[in-house]
């Protein structure tokens, strides 16, 4: 899944970015049209319906570059029934409210939907006069088609072969387990991204390479955008999780994996798969335990028994800082 990223808040943290990792999308970002703020009007309406577009040729193009880089064959393409769609895209987005809602507005210019995207979104940004003000996000219709809790179980249990041992998790209380808000937890992540690169939280998406040394937010974490200070001794099997490639046994290495992510500053396991989504994830959880008091709860099952049960673990002592930083995105 495609992101992005960046800073440290000017006012607490000062910063400069050192040489790190090539970034293979630097070109991309930088070149397509839909990173211009020339080519969105009508920004102040509030008017969500009027930020949703089908795929267009601009948004095509963008996805292709991007499956170009990272392998994939699949090539999106506008979906037939787009109103349907665009009725729970609009539920996920109004269901929100106070500063969510605002930051959603204020910095979510666009949302594409298409078919065979390649994965279930893509983000990108949106810059005025070199300055990151906000962003888009790609959504594929045909992945999200399943409730909350439905939805965010088989993307954990995507990283796993199918055997005796699987994963269960519940974020939202029967009721509530909708579609619509399987879209609003997706969006939030995505979202996240979007807030990464126009809070300064990591390195810039639009830099040639990119360092997380001097940023708050992964210090003492994060080597680089795919290795973490935990590989080595706390958290060994971490390298080996692979989101969407169900190549890992969960049958023979769940024992090193979630009672050990209990004792690392990763609030959920797909926190963990790379610094990109250790901001996006962590701040959907915020958004989700904290500030909208609902549940996330994951049980291991063998055979449908439970065997391990664990939370999300955004209020963890060893996510202090992490939790100040979003808290401040919240009360600029």
């Amino acid at each position: 899944m495609f992101v992005l990223f960046i800073l440290v808040f000017e006012t607490f943290y000062s910063c400069k970015e050192e040489a790190g990792d090539p970034n293979p999308y630097a070109d991309i970002l930088s070149s397509t049209p839909l990173s211009k703020i020339e080519n969105y009007v009508g920004l102040e309406s509030e008017d969500w319906s009027s930020r949703i577009f089908n795929l267009d040729k601009y948004a095509s193009d963008y996805v292709n570059e991007l499956n170009r880089i990272d392998g994939f064959t699949e090539s999106p393409t506008p979906i037939k029934d787009v109103e349907t769609f665009k009725a729970t895209l609009l539920d996920a987005l109004t269901s929100q409210a106070g500063p969510v809602s605002s930051l959603l507005k204020n910095k979510l210019l666009r949302i594409y939907v298409c078919e065979n995207l390649g994965g279930s979104a893509v983000t990108g940004i949106v810059r005025k006069d070199g300055k990151s003000v906000g962003g888009f996000v790609i959504l594929d219709a045909n992945t999200l088609n399943r409730n909350a809790n439905d939805w965010i179980s088989y993307k954990e249990n995507s990283a796993f072969q199918k055997e005796n041992v699987k994963i269960r998790i519940r974020i939202e209380e029967e009721k509530q387990n909708t579609k619509a808000n399987a879209l609003r937890y997706i969006l939030l992540h995505e979202f996240g991204h979007i807030l990464s690169e126009t809070e300064k939280i990591g390195p810039s998406f639009f830099s040639s390479k990119r360092s997380y040394t001097n940023f708050e937010f992964y210090k003492g974490i994060w080597k680089s955008e795919k290795v973490s200070y935990l590989d080595d001794s706390v958290f060994i099997v971490r390298p080996q999780v692979r989101f969407y490639s169900e190549s890992l046994s969960l049958d023979e290495n769940w024992e090193k994996i979630y009672p050990i992510l209990s004792s690392t500053p990763f609030p959920t396991l797909y926190s963990a798969a790379n610094a990109d989504d250790f901001f996006a994830d962590s701040f959907v959880s915020y958004v989700h335990v904290i500030l909208e008091k609902k549940p996330w709860e994951l049980e291991i099952l063998k055979n449908d028994k439970p065997i391990f049960k664990m939370e999300n673990d955004i209020r963890k002592d060893t996510l202090t800082t992490q939790r100040k930083i979003i808290e401040r995105i919240f009360s600029r």
